[in-house]
């Protein structure tokens, strides 16, 4: 164990810490940061956010799917987009996502269930053990075979980005 002489170098050590946590979505290696989010799991006082969701310094979304962080539901699923859209501008323009990754938070944005009362629905023309279906954003009701003339299930909310469609 090293051993601090002196105040300001514990100061360093602390403070070196701190700007870790506060760093942007990770996207990449997550080390000591269960949920990838860029907030080390030391500091991270939401451990379970969901992956691609734009974060605080705190590891919190600054635009959870659940509603806007005032309060409430979103009023439309354009609105919980218009959040994102938002905040993932801001971040670019701060230099703290690239380009990439500000597309691909805008795309799981967009299709998301956020602001609906939709789901996901997987749909496979066959079903066999590892085979990959397609993922849609519909009414609950309209996920089912006899509709759809596919095998069909419901995944619940989230996003169709990232594929979470494998049997």
């Amino acid at each position: 164990m090293t051993r601090f002489r002196s105040l300001s170098a514990w100061c360093l050590v602390i403070v070196g810490a701190l700007s870790l946590a506060a760093a942007a979505p990770a996207f990449g290696g997550c080390s000591g940061d269960a949920d990838c989010d860029g907030v080390l799991d030391a500091f991270d006082l939401c451990p379970t956010t969901p992956a691609l969701e734009l974060v605080n310094t705190s590891g919190c979304s600054l635009c959870p799917c659940e509603g806007p962080a005032a309060g409430g539901a979103w009023a439309s699923h354009t609105a919980y987009v218009n959040c994102v859209s938002a905040v993932a501008n801001q971040l670019y323009l701060a230099r703290t996502l690239t380009l990439t990754q500000k597309t691909n938070v805008l795309t799981h944005a967009q299709r998301s269930t956020c602001g609906t009362t939709n789901i996901r629905c997987c749909t496979w023309s066959k079903l066999a053990y590892g085979s990959m279906g397609s993922c849609a954003v519909m009414a609950p009701a309209n996920c089912s075979f006899p509709i759809l003339r596919k095998w069909a299930e419901n995944r619940g909310t989230g996003s169709c980005f990232y594929n979470p469609c494998t049997w």
